[in-house]
């Protein structure tokens, strides 16, 4: 549940057809007025519209060594463009890039290998070269596959596959999402295999995969037991000593090819005793956004609660934790309850699956149909989920961080 800045080039603030596709997606939407580090610093992404065909904003252009700051601090930034000539001068870390505005093949808009499974198989209907395309000049141009940044995942492409329509690329801790198609304009009466909760898919559910990886060692009424032997009906010890028997759990695997081609899916390793007060007892190793306990006088202080969750790749400013890229392949799983619990993992306490919107699309395919026939109401826009612990914005997950690793504290201590 991310905050949302919605804002457009040609406006100066947001626009009213930008929020369903923010809310949608169960995120928080928050009307921009003037793109400055006042307005960002409460975002953790800023959705961008330019529905001028010949230029940029100038509002925006005056704020850009803003935003490029609020990015490398690990804000999102994603840009629906039609102007795309000179598009690299809007894209923070993106100056290399060559943009060409061309309607050669503006109807004819294909999927690139990095677009994720959670997109192109929507709750309207599987997305496919063929039934992306029927626009009214749905692109607006392309970037150059040889020029695109260092790290940047193509996600939509013309026929050929070297004309990019739309990317990701990482940027100090935040990420840039560029189309020169305004794919906003191409839902639902346009194209009905394109909801509005999609659009988001695309771009920001690339890595939100949210579980635990083979061999963490859960403790269960019985003791501590790898996760990969765990079974439907198993009671599973919570945080407050007690226990729930798991409802469903599923795996999934990551080879190598796809970690190579998508870097944001290699796992987080905590290693032993880098949350405080001897935690983990041993190596926890878990997805990007599976979220840890922090139990902290810091957090006490921000929040008034003391337990709050935190997103495992915030915890990687601090020592002994980082993303470990040196493994071959990943099999993650996850695993469910009646109501979203914190559990002990390696000692530690960690998130089970929270089944809000971004969790679902995280789940494989085949896993999300089985995992809907079994909780059909996982389905429903309107479901009151209640996450086990406080869960901070992005941003104020990162200052939290930031405060431990200034005061050189624990994130997790034993209070008294």
């Amino acid at each position: 549940m991310a905050t949302v800045g919605y804002y457009s080039m040609s406006n100066g603030q947001g626009l009213a057809s930008q929020v369903d596709e923010i809310t949608n997606n169960g995120d928080t939407a928050v009307d921009v007025t003037v793109p400055d580090a006042a307005q960002l610093s409460a975002l953790d992404t800023l959705y961008v519209v330019n529905p001028d065909n010949n230029g940029f904003g100038a509002e925006y252009m005056n704020n850009l060594a803003d935003i490029t700051a609020a990015v490398n601090n690990g804000m999102n930034l994603i840009i629906f463009d039609r102007a795309v000539s000179n598009a690299e001068t809007i894209l923070p870390g993106g100056s290399g890039i060559t943009a060409v505005r061309d309607f050669a093949s503006g109807s004819d808009v294909n999927v690139a290998a990095g677009a994720p499974s959670s997109f192109t198989n929507g709750a309207n209907g599987t997305i496919t070269d063929s039934t992306f395309d029927g626009g009214n000049q749905s692109n607006h141009g392309y970037v150059e596959l040889s020029s695109l940044p260092a790290g940047a995942t193509p996600l939509l492409t013309t026929s050929d596959p070297t004309h990019i329509v739309a990317f990701t690329y990482p940027v100090g801790s935040g990420n840039v999402f560029y189309s020169t198609m305004p794919i906003d304009y191409y839902t639902g009466a346009t194209n009905s295999n394109i909801t509005q909760a999609e659009i988001f898919t695309l771009f920001s559910n690339t890595s939100d995969i949210l579980c635990f990886t083979r061999g963490t060692l859960i403790d269960t009424a019985t003791g501590p037991q790898a996760i990969e032997t765990l079974k439907v009906g198993d009671h599973v010890r919570i945080i407050d000593g007690d226990t729930r028997p798991i409802r469903w759990i599923s795996a999934s695997k990551v080879g190598g090819a796809a970690l190579r081609r998508n870097p944001k899916l290699a796992p987080v390793r905590i290693t032993a005793g880098a949350l405080g007060d001897g935690l983990p007892l041993r190596d926890l190793v878990v997805s990007r956004q599976h979220r840890i306990l922090v139990s902290s006088k810091a957090a006490k202080r921000m929040f008034g609660l003391r337990d709050v969750l935190v997103s495992a790749i915030r915890l990687t400013e601090l020592p002994g934790i980082f993303v470990d890229t040196a493994m071959d392949e990943v099999e993650y799983f996850h695993i469910l309850f009646d109501e979203h619990q914190i559990i002990w993992a390696d000692g530690s306490a960690a998130e089970s699956l929270f089944t809000g919107p971004e969790a679902l699309k995280s789940v494989p395919e085949a896993a999300r149909e089985e995992l809907l026939s079994l909780f059909p109401d996982l389905a429903l826009p309107d479901q009151n989920l209640e996450p086990a612990a406080y869960i901070p914005s992005g941003k104020l997950q990162k200052r939290l961080i930031a405060r431990h690793l200034k005061n050189a504290k624990a994130v997790y201590q034993t209070f008294n």
